[in-house]
């Protein structure tokens, strides 16, 4: 018997009956005309018929045969709503012309062009975004959670979505969180199996991907840095190193509501024809600006910055090519530059301003800077320090400016990323720290079109800095002790 043959009737008169409906009967009747209602779609199947396809899923609302409905996937970047017609519904009952829902068959045309998907979600005009997406995930989770345990095949894999992937690892870590408890070393070398596989397959896809948007910070002008602060047990505070977050094109409408202060800028990452943008936009976010890792859509779902882009190695390279970098000090100063005026009217605020500020002072009186130089003449290469030795009648600029209190402050760079965005690839520069500068000069790090990306030093707040340093090694010392 195919799946949409009608169910034979016991004893079935040769004459129609007519029988009364019961009160329930007759609201039921009722329900089940109202076409109103939204359903995954966790499995296909073939029919015999070749223009036509039968979806399984559970359905909320009620579904009527012939009706117009629309079919679209929320997890794809490309997918638009098609306007389709359902020719046949069979539910435990057998073929029915209308449903009031739970687990439902529909018999729905191909469509010329598409492909139906494990996760498209059949809806009528009415259905919210909010229906449609938890449709969409349900039918996900279900499907390749639930059912087959995250045993995928590789044609499976490969037709999932970044979003798909997110989704059924978030829902996975959940599942295995709550659902499947057992802790023998076997299921746990099972799970972290199937999260590797899961993991993998995300930073693979996302690395190829046309395209990606990334909240950025309005202060800044970076992508933001998402750390959460919380309370120790003795009272001090401490903070996640912090991640950024990017998104697909799929959930775009979402994410722009949840990011609708004014305090975040969406911007769209571009990967272009040799599918280096990506790379290249990740690696200037982990190991110039101090990055962890990425969020993908939600915070539940993040994988560490070598997952996607491997640290650049230096092992092997002469000290002078070395490049100047300062992730760490770029992180905070940037942590500390999402901070807007009203967030340091509250306690919470400037605790977390101190937390950050501490851990800036660490990095920045050990840090060594980019000074760019003109000259009227060659410059010649920097020796292994960095440090230029100018021969007679050279003349060198350095970039000074009016500084606070009547003193001049010399620019500074963290990277030559920054030092180029400010001055252009011409010219050279020198390799300083701050401690001899600031005797003479105060020191303006990063100084550009976002002053809130970087930082002024003045004597008075360097001393302060290396006091919070100074203290820090002592503490470490004194713990190392009692160890």
């Amino acid at each position: 018997m195919g799946l949409f043959d009608k169910k034979p009737k016991k004893n079935e008169a040769e004459e129609e009956v007519v029988a009364a409906l019961t009160p329930e009967e007759m609201k039921k009747e009722r329900a089940a005309k109202a076409t109103s209602f939204v359903m995954g779609v966790e499995k296909i199947l073939p029919t015999e018929a070749f223009a036509e396809v039968i979806l399984l899923g559970k359905m909320d609302g009620s579904a009527a045969a012939n009706i117009e409905v629309k079919v679209c996937n929320p997890g794809s970047d490309n997918d638009k709503p098609e306007a389709v017609t359902i020719i046949g519904i069979q539910t435990d009952e057998g073929e029915v012309k209308s449903t009031s829902g739970g687990k439902v068959a529909l018999r729905m045309p191909v469509i010329p062009g598409r492909e139906y998907r494990v996760g498209d979600v059949i809806y009528t005009d009415d259905a919210t975004l909010e229906s449609k997406v938890h449709s969409y995930v349900k039918a996900l989770t279900n499907t390749y959670v639930a059912d087959k345990g995250l045993s995928l095949s590789a044609e499976e894999v490969g037709k999932l979505s970044i979003t798909d992937v997110e989704e059924i690892w978030r829902f996975y870590g959940w599942f295995i969180r709550e659902i499947d408890k057992e802790d023998s070393e076997a299921k746990k070398l099972e799970h972290m199996t199937k999260v590797s596989m899961i993991g993998n397959t995300l930073c693979n896809k996302i690395m190829n991907a046309d395209y990606l948007y990334c909240v950025f910070s309005a202060l800044t002008g970076e992508p933001y840095m998402f750390s959460r602060t919380v309370r120790n047990d003795d009272g001090s505070y401490m903070c996640t190193a912090p991640n950024v977050r990017v998104f697909t094109e799929s959930y775009k409408e979402r994410m722009q509501e949840i990011f609708k202060d004014g305090k975040y800028v969406i911007k769209k990452i571009e990967n272009g024809e040799n599918k280096q943008g990506i790379y290249n936009f990740f690696g200037t976010v982990f190991y110039l600006n101090g990055a962890a890792g990425v969020e993908i859509i939600s915070e539940d779902t993040a994988v560490t910055a070598g997952s996607l882009v491997k640290a650049p190695d230096y092992s092997k390279a002469p000290k002078n090519s070395i490049p100047v970098t300062n992730p760490m000090l770029v992180r905070w100063m940037l942590l500390m530059g999402q901070l807007r005026d009203e967030d340091m009217q509250k306690e919470e605020g400037r605790i977390i301003y101190t937390l950050y500020y501490n851990f800036f002072a660490r990095e920045v009186v050990k840090a060594k800077f980019l000074v760019p130089i003109h000259s009227n003449s060659e410059l010649p290469a920097p020796n292994e320090e960095g440090r230029l030795t100018l021969s007679a009648g050279t003349v060198v600029g350095l970039p000074v400016v009016d500084g606070q209190n009547g003193r001049k402050a010399i620019r500074l760079f963290t990277d030559w990323r920054h030092l180029y965005g400010e001055f252009g690839e011409k010219g050279g520069a020198a390799v300083e720290t701050i401690d001899s500068l600031i005797s003479t000069f105060d020191c303006a790090i990063n100084l550009g079109q976002f002053p809130r990306a970087g930082r002024y030093i003045s004597l008075a707040s360097f001393n302060e800095m290396e006091e919070v340093a100074r203290k820090t090694v002592a503490q470490k010392s004194d713990a190392s002790t009692q160890d």
